[in-house]
């Protein structure tokens, strides 16, 4: 029953993209609200929170990540595909299938890289804010990164339309 499996994989890709949305305007959102307060805080009453910098620096972290992970989703993310403009059409669904398991190989290391330095950062008890360890908050690096070359493993395998015909 492939029809029954396709329609699965739609329902869970659109939940993912739902939630990845909502999770990036919530992100936005605290942003703002926080770095208007301290704004306020500091030039009305010479006062503000001690943590909110440190916060707003953590959350652009997580919304840059989670970011870059809607963006591979929905296939918007940056692509270097000038050579393609040189591939007769034929030739261009293997190039852009062997740019899209580059791309996984390439996220795959990062994942790994950025988990070694999680490992790191939690062994070397670098701090906390808020009461949470910093490595804590930058478990999205190894998780982001992990999910898009899983996502560019998909698109090496299963590719979309040409990124010409989608006007991407």
């Amino acid at each position: 029953m492939p029809g029954k499996a396709a329609r699965i994989g739609v329902r869970i890709a659109a939940t993912l993209h739902a939630v990845e949305t909502a999770a990036l305007a919530l992100l936005v959102a605290g942003m703002v609200l926080l770095a208007a307060a301290q704004i306020l805080l500091r030039n009305l009453f010479h006062t503000g929170f001690p943590w909110a910098e440190r916060l707003l620096g953590m959350a652009l972290l997580w919304m840059t990540l989670l970011g870059a992970l809607a963006a591979t989703g929905a296939r918007r993310h940056l692509a270097i595909d000038a050579a393609a403009h040189f591939f007769p059409p034929r030739v261009r669904r293997p190039v852009a299938r062997a740019a899209a398991l580059f791309a996984a190989v390439a996220c795959a290391l990062l994942a790994r890289a950025a988990w070694r330095y999680c490992a790191f950062q939690r062994e070397m008890e670098t701090g906390s804010l808020l009461g949470i360890p910093d490595w804590a908050y930058y478990t999205v690096m190894p998780a982001a990164f992990g999910l898009m070359a899983c996502r560019f493993l998909g698109q090496a395998v299963r590719p979309g339309p040409d990124r010409r015909e989608t006007g991407a």
